[in-house]
């Protein structure tokens, strides 16, 4: 598979080549790359996808030809060329008349034409024939999103996610709609996922533990807080405040004999310090709004 840097310095090749219309092969090696490392610039690939299908159409192979159509219209969508990805929408839909390529791409042009229902119309008539088409699911889920129904884009979401569940960014973002839908328990179903990916991920430690501590479960969120912490070798200032309000809200006492409880007395004096040697190595002015903090709670 070609990389970034190979992609680089093709389009680097693109832009110093003399003529006002480049190689073909030049062409279509950067709009192949592209679509390979699914990077959507939308405007380099419009403008050299137009002079590619001007000027050297009749030369492309068959598969390529209509793999270059259906970029470069979604392309023209982004920039709003609306017209000219019309007509190479006509041409795809001549060419594959009711294919799942052809419908995603209408419904792209009723997304960029303002008429979100209908395209939200397309994607689902194109899932239920085809419960497995990614591009409609994901077209979908954004779609719900921009309107700002988010319930409905979790449920599409949670579709998607149905069939790709090995698809980390997609249980992320769905955490994130969950949480600002205040549907704890299936956030947390979330980053338990994404807690399978990556068990030692501070980041997903430390959000799966502020659900936690938002549903009142303060002795759980407090050892993954501490988890976080630890995997992230002291560094996660979050976690370490995350210990504090943890300690702030656990009322009853334990008694220093207990060795297995030890440790958890010992937690918030070590969190406090290891705050303040956090503070005074990377913010030594905002030491003083940290301290009256922690005196408040006894712990220096």
């Amino acid at each position: 598979m070609a990389s970034a840097s190979e992609l680089d310095e093709v389009e680097l090749s693109l832009i110093n080549c003399k003529s006002s219309v480049p190689p073909a092969d030049l062409i279509v090696k950067y709009l192949k790359i592209s679509r390979e490392l699914k990077i959507r610039d939308s405007q380099v690939v419009a403008r050299y996808g137009s002079i590619l299908l001007r000027n050297y159409k009749n030369i492309l192979a068959e598969e390529e030809k209509w793999l270059v159509h259906e970029q470069v219209a979604v392309a023209s969508l982004d920039c709003g060329a609306i017209p000219f990805a019309t007509d190479l929408i006509r041409a795809v839909a001549r060419r594959f008349p009711e294919s799942s390529r052809t419908r995603r791409l209408q419904g792209m042009f009723w997304e960029a034409s303002g008429n979100p229902e209908k395209a939200i119309e397309i994607y689902q008539d194109v899932l239920t024939a085809k419960p497995s088409d990614e591009i409609a699911a994901k077209r979908l889920i954004a779609v719900e999103k921009t309107r700002g129904n988010t319930l409905a884009a979790a449920e599409a979401l949670k579709k998607y996610l149905d069939i790709y569940s090995g698809d980390r960014e997609a249980w992320e973002e769905l955490a994130e709609l969950y949480l600002e839908l205040l549907m704890y328990k299936q956030a947390l179903f979330c980053f338990e996922e994404l807690l399978m990916f990556n068990p030692l991920n501070p980041q997903y430690l430390v959000a799966y533990a502020d659900v936690l501590y938002t549903i009142g479960s303060f002795r759980l969120a407090r050892s993954y807080y501490s988890k976080a912490v630890e995997a992230s070798l002291g560094s996660s200032n979050r976690a370490l405040f995350g210990i504090l309000a943890c300690y702030a809200n656990i009322t009853e006492k334990v008694s220093l004999q207990d060795s297995k409880t030890r440790a958890q007395i010992e937690l918030p004096d070590l969190s406090a310090q290891a705050l303040i040697k956090l503070y005074r190595q990377n913010a030594p002015d905002k030491l003083p709004l940290l301290e009256p903090m922690l005196k408040k709670l006894n712990l220096i």
